[in-house]
This record gives structure tokens, C-alpha cells and sequence, in this order.
């Protein structure tokens, strides 16, 4: 998922427990592995250096009561950080612990990109209606991602942009059950894209997009009901996924298909990178 800077945010309180808060970011865990990880307790540093996607190069939280030590702990995952050359950031979920929060507070962190979890039911969806003229096709990982980048502006036959390649290569480490569904038009042109990831009981929807000539025609939509009954015949029984929070068009999107926010994260970038 791509995130611009945005403006200043503040922690806010879930809208569910924080045992399903803990469920959700293992899943995340899981959906896209980092190249190396450090644990301190439930503490997990995330380290992908040469990559830009901070969901692989921050210090992540699993036990909201684990913050003895915190500010010594934090120098630590910050060292950790700038040894490998790579901007350390804190995600901020409501798993972070208390001391833990105090100490950004006091060395003046800069809380940034408001990301919302949103999940739903996956059953009662109905089911999916194509357009006329198009036709959904799942493929492997590979393929995918040279098709989602089509979709997303590069030329046939270009090679991977450098984020394109980290997606592949961060997936391509997942041990969960990939969806990757594209639809075409009739001569095989990309046009819209998704990623889905069943962990369990759990499926995790990521990158969705449609070119931008084709969007406004419901091709989202026919994904997005299409990976959740694959999703729902390999036992999966919630969806969730993550939207930039300003982020408007997304956010009443999956509202009109029944998801609603479970809880926020943000990232707390270090005010001496």
C-alpha cells in the first residue's frame, strides 16, 4: 500500500477489542514479510533496507502491557535502524504500549499518514457480476505483479519499477494463500487489479486499483466480490484491509460494501532521521 505524507494525527481508540487488534496485525504480519526481524520481547523490529515501504522498516508493537524499559528499548530499535542505513519509524497501533507512547510524546516524534483496518463479514456478498466485456482471470504471483503495474501506468514488457519489485519480492516470502486476480478486456489488457492474502480465517485485501481510463465502471467492485468468495471456499471468514485515511473515495467505497474501521494506525517518524 502507498501512503503520501499527511497531515499531523493523534492516537484514537479502537472500535473493537484488542485481542482482535493483535489478530490482524499477525495477519499483517504475515501478508508481507520483511527481509530481516529483530524481537525484543513482543517488540518486533522490521527491516527491509534498500526499501522505502515503511510497513517493512519500522518498529511494530504485540503486547500493549510491554513497556518496561521503553525509552532504553527505543534507542536500541533506533541504533538498530541507522546501523543498516534505513529511517527508523514507530507504527503506532492501539498494541503500543503506554510508556512506550510517553516517550514519542517527550522526544517530539512526528505522527504522520493515518491508515484505517477495516473489516467485514465476508458471507452475504452475493455474487460476482463482471461487466460486459471483461473477464477475470487469477494468476501467479509473477504475472500479477508485472500486470498490476500495466494497470498502474508502466508500459508492456517494461521492467519493475523498484516498488513493483519489492512487492513481488515481499510476497513471494509470504507462507499464506495468495489471490492474485486481474481482469481484462476481451484482447487482454490489464485494467484492474487485487491482491488477496488467506491467513486462516482471516483475508487481507491489498492494492486494489483500476486504470485510471476504466475506473467509474464497477471493475473494483467485481474484485473485490470475487476474492471474497474465493476467500470464503478456503475457509477465510472476516475480510480486512487498509485505506489512507484521507483517502475519501476509498473510505465510502468499502463503507457501501458493509466494511467499517476496526482501528487506526499511523507512523511515528524519529525527529532526528
Amino acid at each position: 500500500m502507498v501512503t503520501t505524507e499527511a497531515k499531523r494525527v493523534q492516537p484514537r481508540q479502537p472500535n473493537c477489542d484488542l485481542e482482535t487488534v493483535l489478530r490482524l496485525e499477525q495477519a499483517n504480519l504475515n501478508c508481507f514479510p520483511s527481509l530481516m526481524a529483530h524481537h525484543d520481547r513482543s517488540w518486533i523490529c522490521r527491516l527491509s533496507p534498500g526499501s522505502s515501504a515503511r510497513r517493512n522498516n519500522s518498529l511494530n508493537f504485540y503486547d500493549a502491557g510491554d513497556g518496561e524499559e521503553a525509552e532504553q528499548r527505543l534507542d536500541a530499535a533506533r541504533a538498530r535502524f541507522k546501523r543498516l542505513t534505513t529511517q527508523f519509524h514507530v507504527r503506532w497501533t492501539p498494541l503500543v504500549p503506554t510508556d512506550v507512547d510517553q516517550v514519542l510524546n517527550a522526544q517530539n516524534y512526528v505522527r504522520v499518514d493515518e491508515t484505517l483496518v477495516l473489516t467485514r463479514s465476508i458471507w452475504v456478498l452475493g455474487d460476482t457480476d463482471l461487466p460486459d466485456g471483461y473477464r477475470l482471470v487469477k494468476v501467479s504471483l509473477d504475472e500479477w505483479v508485472h500486470k498490476f503495474a500495466q494497470v498502474s501506468g508502466a508500459g508492456q514488457g517494461d521492467p519493475l519499477s523498484a516498488g513493483h519489485q519489492t512487492l513481488l519480492d515481499a510476497h513471494s516470502r509470504a507462507a499464506v494463500e495468495l489471490l492474485c486476480l486481474v481482469l481484462e478486456t476481451e484482447d487482454g489488457t490489464p485494467v484492474a487489479a487485487l491482491l488477496g492474502v488467506v491467513d486462516g480465517d482471516l483475508l487481507g485485501i491489498f492494492d486494489v486499483v483500476s486504470a485510471e481510463k476504466y475506473r467509474r465502471q464497477g471493475l473494483a467492485y467485481a474484485l473485490m466480490c470475487e476474492v471474497q468468495r474465493l476467500g470464503a471456499e478456503l475457509g477465510a471468514e472476516t475480510a480486512w484491509l487498509q485505506v489512507v485515511a484521507d483517502n475519501q473515495a476509498a473510505v465510502a467505497l468499502y463503507g457501501s460494501m458493509g466494511y467499517r474501521e476496526a482501528y487506526a494506525y499511523h507512523y511515528c517518524r524519529d525527529p532526528q532521521p
